[in-house]
């Protein structure tokens, strides 16, 4: 019924992943790969809500109706099981922009962040833009899946730790953590009266396996959960700066509302609730499809690499649009990574060190784009991995 093989000539517009090419990676003819946007249009639904809230012609300041909750609030409860109060959503422009509020608001400068690396890259920037520190605990890989390791993250709590920023499910490692993961997270909370931040974005991209929203376990244990969830990703809106953020807690909420206020935080803009509303209401069934397709060129991307190029690994992942591979076997450093990936490959690629410790020797590929796209770059990608001599028979 959707059309996700349409050409949406992004390049000729004002996208960042595009525009950014020459000044990032000094070749505005690559094709980029980094930047975790898709290259599809958005939900018809939400184009049209939009499109008759810019009818209105007017777009000064103006704050969210009723309406707004009620979407957040549907959409948790029908997608994830997790039933909360309208009350509870907190607008934010994006979950950074939150997240921010909310680390002034419950820490206060030179408390430590705790995080696992490798890890979204702008969590570095936003801790540290706020006079906060980062206490990197990095995953580990069993059994072929990443995981928390439990006893290291127990030695590198500190006075100063404050807080765990968990990313679920995560990126770039597409890991979407089970409810025993989940629940040993909220213990070890409990156990260091440590605020726990969630950023679920990608909760909605999913694969394999199930979501567990993390504020929804062990809800008597008294840790203090802040969610942060947003259409962007799921559907595509993420330039519209529209999020929420759901925390339970009275008193945090509160607190965190005061931040805003000192902040003079941005009003709601005109499309805000015409986005939420079009995404949450009235396009279930557009995800159903966009995440087929995703699927189809996730299995496209692990499924070729494996075959015919074997000096890379795909990290095995759940969800999200996102792989995580292993360059190790190339025998090249990073920089010289880099530059195979340019200027073989024509590739702009996020680079693995971006995401902290553990992201050295490892890129990040964005499979959401068009099926003829991602084919035509899987072929290139085979002609200079043979040409560079790592595939036999050349």
């Amino acid at each position: 019924m959707f059309d996700f093989d349409k050409d949406t000539a992004r390049k000729e517009t004002n996208a960042f992943k595009w525009k950014a090419l020459k000044n990032l990676y000094g070749d505005e003819s690559l094709y980029p790969m980094w930047v975790a946007d898709m290259e599809f249009e958005t939900s018809p639904a939400i184009k049209k809500r939009i499109l008759e809230r810019a009818q209105e012609g007017t777009f000064g300041y103006e704050l969210l109706s009723d309406e707004y909750g009620k979407a957040v609030k549907y959409w948790l409860e029908k997608r994830h099981g997790y039933e909360i109060n309208t009350d509870w959503v907190v607008y934010c422009s994006s979950v950074m922009t939150g997240l921010s509020a909310a680390l002034q608001a419950l820490t206060e400068e030179g408390d430590e962040i705790l995080i696992n690396p490798p890890i979204y890259g702008n969590f570095f920037h936003t801790i540290h833009g706020c006079g906060r520190k980062t206490k990197e605990v990095p995953l580990v890989e069993r059994g072929g899946r990443m995981t928390f390791e439990m006893d290291e993250m127990e030695r590198a709590v500190s006075k100063r730790t404050k807080a765990f920023l968990l990313c679920s499910p995560h990126n770039p490692t597409g890991r979407v953590w089970t409810q025993k993961e989940l629940e040993k997270i909220i213990d070890f909370c409990q156990r260091h009266h440590l605020v726990l931040f969630s950023d679920e974005i990608h909760f909605d991209l999913v694969f394999k396996g199930r979501h567990y929203m993390t504020a929804s376990q062990k809800r008597d244990s008294g840790v203090k959960v802040l969610t942060f969830v947003s259409p962007g990703k799921s559907f595509n809106v993420a330039g519209l700066q529209t999020a929420s953020m759901i925390i339970e807690d009275a008193g945090i909420r509160c607190t965190v509302q005061k931040k805003m206020k000192e902040m003079s935080y941005p009003f709601e803009h005109s499309f805000a609730e015409a986005v939420t509303v079009g995404a949450y209401l009235e396009s279930e069934s557009w995800l159903d499809e966009l995440l087929e397709y995703l699927g189809e060129n996730r299995r496209i991307f692990e499924e070729f690499i494996a075959a015919n190029i074997p000096v890379l690994r795909v990290i095995p992942s759940e969800a999200t649009y996102l792989m995580w591979v292993d360059c190790h076997s190339m025998n090249l450093d990073d920089e010289e990574l880099k530059t195979f990936w340019v200027q073989n490959c024509r590739l702009a690629l996020s680079d693995g060190r971006e995401f902290g410790t553990g992201g050295s020797q490892y890129v990040r590929f964005n499979v959401a784009c068009q099926r003829d796209s991602l084919q035509s770059v899987l072929e290139k990608m085979d002609v200079a991995f043979r040409k560079a001599g790592y595939i036999e028979g050349v």
